[in-house]
């Protein structure tokens, strides 16, 4: 039996929230392409700590994702 986890994913100012529930180990870039998101257009907090997009989630946790804005 595969162990599952809940995982909350919040998309700061853009009043995105979804919860899915994924296996355990699974990595953040595959949580963010499961809800169609892009990983490399978002720094991505666990906590209070910003982490990468091969980061495993082991437990039932929180995402926030802040959008990358770059402009010239």
């Amino acid at each position: 039996m595969v162990d599952t986890i809940r995982v909350v994913v919040e998309v700061v100012g853009r009043g995105m929230i979804r919860e899915v529930n994924v296996k355990k180990g699974v990595k953040v870039e595959e949580v963010l392409r499961m809800i169609g998101l892009n990983p490399v257009e978002y720094v991505v907090i666990l906590g209070r700590t910003l982490v990468p997009e091969d980061e495993v989630i082991t437990q039932g946790t929180r995402l926030k994702l802040v959008p990358i804005v770059s402009g010239g």
